[in-house]
C-alpha cells in the first residue's frame, strides 16, 4: 500500500470517528444534567486546556497568526459559535436529540444564502433545486398546517433554526482566516466564548456532582478537543467528496442514540421531511446536477 492510500486511510477512520464523537454530543449533553450555558462553558474551558499544548507543539502561537483583524475575527466567529452551542442545547430537551440535529444540517443552505449577501457569491439553478428540496422537508418536519402540532417543540426546532444560523455566520468569517491555522481558530474561539458567557453561568448556584463531571469533561476532551483535532486532520487527507458523504454518519448515529438511550423514534412523516434535508445537503456538498428534460421536435 503506497504512502498515499494510506493516507486516505487513516483519514478515512479520524472523519468516521469524530463524526460518530458528534452524533454522541446530545447524550453527553443531557446526561450531563446541566444548564447548557454551563454545559458550554465547562465544554469551552476544557476544550481550550486541551488544544493550547497541541498549538504548542505545531508551533502555532506566532505573531504572524496573531494580527488585529485576524484576533478579532477568531473572537466575533467564537462568540457565534458558542452561543450556536447554547442554543441547540436548549433544544435538546425540548425536541428530540435526532430531530434537532437534522433541522440543524440545513446550514449548507443558509451559507449559500448569507455567502451571496455577504460575498455577492452566485448561486446556480441546481443549488436552488437542492435548497427547496430541503426547505420542503424542514416544513414538513415541522408539519406546519398539522392540527396536533406542538407548539413546544416549534419552539426547540425554532432554537435550532437560530444555532444554525449562528454557526453559518461563523463559517462565512472564519473563510477569511484563510491562513491561520484551523485548531489555533478553534483554541481562541473556545477562550473567547468561554469568557464571554461568564456572566451568565451559575455554576456556583448548581455545580455538576458524581458523574456529571464525567459527560462534562468528556464533551470538552473528546467531543470538541479531539473531534476538532481529528476533523481537520481529516480534511488534510481525503477527498471534499468523501468528507460530504461520511459527514453523514453524524446525523444517523444520532438518529440510532436518540432511539436507544431515550426510546425517541422518528414519525414516519419526520422520517421523510428528514429524508428530504439529508438528500438536499448531500446536493450542494457534492455539487449535483438536475437532469434537465430535453424537448423533442416533431
Amino acid at each position: 500500500m503506497d504512502n498515499r492510500n494510506l493516507s486516505q486511510r487513516i483519514g478515512t477512520i479520524e472523519m468516521i470517528i469524530a463524526m460518530l464523537l458528534s452524533g454522541s454530543i446530545g447524550l453527553f449533553v443531557v446526561k450531563s444534567g446541566q444548564l447548557p450555558i454551563n454545559i458550554v462553558f465547562f465544554r469551552c474551558i476544557i476544550a481550550a486546556i486541551c488544544l493550547i499544548p497541541i498549538c504548542l507543539f505545531y508551533g502555532y502561537f506566532q505573531k504572524k497568526y496573531f494580527g488585529l483583524k485576524e484576533v478579532l475575527l477568531m473572537i466575533a466567529s467564537g462568540l457565534l459559535i458558542v452561543f450556536n452551542w447554547v442554543l441547540l442545547f436548549a433544544a435538546f430537551p425540548k425536541t428530540s436529540i435526532s430531530l434537532a440535529t437534522i433541522v440543524y444540517h440545513v446550514n449548507p443552505f443558509i451559507i449559500l444564502f448569507f455567502g451571496a449577501i455577504a460575498f455577492h457569491e452566485k448561486i446556480n439553478k441546481n443549488d436552488i433545486f437542492w435548497t427547496i428540496l430541503a426547505f420542503v422537508g424542514l416544513t414538513i418536519i415541522i408539519g406546519l398546517g398539522n392540527s396536533s402540532f406542538n407548539y413546544n417543540e416549534l419552539f426547540g426546532l425554532l432554537l435550532v433554526l437560530t444555532a444554525t444560523t449562528l454557526y453559518s455566520i461563523s463559517v462565512l468569517i472564519t473563510k477569511k482566516l484563510k491562513n491561520t491555522p484551523p485548531l489555533l481558530i478553534v483554541l481562541v474561539q473556545t477562550l473567547s466564548g468561554a469568557i464571554a458567557i461568564v456572566p451568565f453561568i451559575s455554576i456556583l448556584q448548581t455545580p455538576p456532582v458524581g458523574n456529571q463531571w464525567f459527560y462534562i469533561i468528556c464533551l470538552g476532551v473528546f467531543h470538541t478537543a479531539l473531534l476538532y483535532f481529528l476533523m481537520y486532520s481529516a480534511i488534510k487527507k481525503i477527498s471534499l467528496n468523501n468528507i460530504a458523504i461520511l459527514s453523514f454518519i453524524y446525523p444517523l448515529s444520532t438518529v440510532f442514540i436518540d432511539y436507544i438511550f431515550f426510546d425517541h423514534l422518528l414519525t414516519s412523516t419526520q422520517i421523510i421531511g428528514a429524508f428530504l434535508i439529508l438528500f438536499g445537503v448531500l446536493g450542494v456538498k457534492l455539487h449535483w446536477n438536475i437532469p434537465e428534460l430535453k424537448r423533442t421536435l416533431p
